[in-house]
């Protein structure tokens, strides 16, 4: 592999743009570029280079002695310490990707375990009981699969003033969302509370029903973030966009599972008006609609 392509790797795991990595380095952006695309860097330029991504790093290289900077076998020697920085660093990556992957999938085994348990037919007091150790055990696992994911917390609060609460009686949701279980639990849980409910499976679907329902006919849309055919964030954009300001202006709330920050700042940025985390609290949820009203 030539060496441009290697600092290029290990600049995209970094998250490094090749003008700052230039910036670091003392030269121009484009200077930087050129030696790139001829795989032309000096031996002092590597070494600078490997300075500066290592730095980013915080680990510590040994460089060989000064007096021998010219030489052939020690600009090799920069090239593979690249070479091992690139390995280092995609294996730490497929290593993280693993670990949230398995994480988030724990996450989904666990909403549908309570899902399908909120869901069965038959109550009883020892059922009751139950459900309640597995609703504590379930937010407590699911936050702690949050920290370790980096994920922000919900910020939203879990109170509302009852008297807006119950000004959501009869109103109408647009409930956006792919998975069927939790489309049946979000729908129970809605109805529950007096709302009206009609859904959607992906955001071509959403946009579609607000299209094709008089103005102000749906009072909230919950959108769901990933979706297949259609996104929450695009479908959000173009509903915005509507010729009719009333369709344009209802009311969207985003929910996820995946609650970074970039996600939450760019359902914001899109034009959605509350952000709430799978699996969504009842009285969150509820808070965050009666907020809107």
């Amino acid at each position: 592999m030539k060496t441009s392509e290697i600092i290029n790797n290990i600049c995209s795991y970094l998250g490094i743009a090749k003008a700052d990595l230039a910036a670091r380095m003392g030269i121009f952006p484009s200077s930087l570029y050129r030696k790139l695309s001829r795989d032309s860097m000096t031996f002092e330029e590597l070494q600078k280079c490997l300075d500066v991504l290592g730095v980013s790093l915080e680990l510590q290289f040994k460089y060989p002695d000064g007096n021998t900077f010219s030489s052939r076998e020690n600009h090799e020697q920069l090239i593979d310490r690249l070479n091992i920085l690139e390995k280092k660093l995609e294996a730490a990556e497929k290593v993280d990707e693993f670990r949230k992957k398995s994480l988030r999938e724990l996450r989904t085994e666990l909403n549908s375990a309570v899902g399908y348990a909120e869901l069965c037919g038959s109550r009883g007091a020892q059922l009751d009981l139950y459900l309640d150790k597995l609703r504590i055990v379930h937010g407590s696992m699911n936050r702690t699969i949050s920290f370790a994911l980096g994920e922000s917390v919900n910020d939203e609060t879990d109170t509302a003033d009852p008297a807006k609460i119950a000004q959501l009686q009869g109103k109408r949701v647009l409930l956006v969302e792919d998975n069927e279980l939790n489309r049946e639990i979000l729908e129970e849980v809605l109805l529950d509370h007096g709302l009206l409910i009609d859904k959607a499976k992906n955001g071509n679907e959403a946009l579609s029903a607000v299209n094709e329902h008089e103005p102000g006919y749906f009072h909230f849309i919950l959108m769901d973030i990933e979706m297949p055919q259609m996104d929450g964030y695009e479908a959000t954009l173009r509903i915005r966009k509507l010729p009719n300001r009333i369709r344009a202006n209802t009311p969207i709330v985003a929910f996820t599972a995946n609650a970074v920050a970039e996600n939450r700042d760019r359902a914001f940025a899109v034009g959605m008006d509350g952000f709430l985390v799978k699996p969504v609290n009842t009285a969150r949820m509820l808070s965050c609609l009666a907020k809107l009203l």
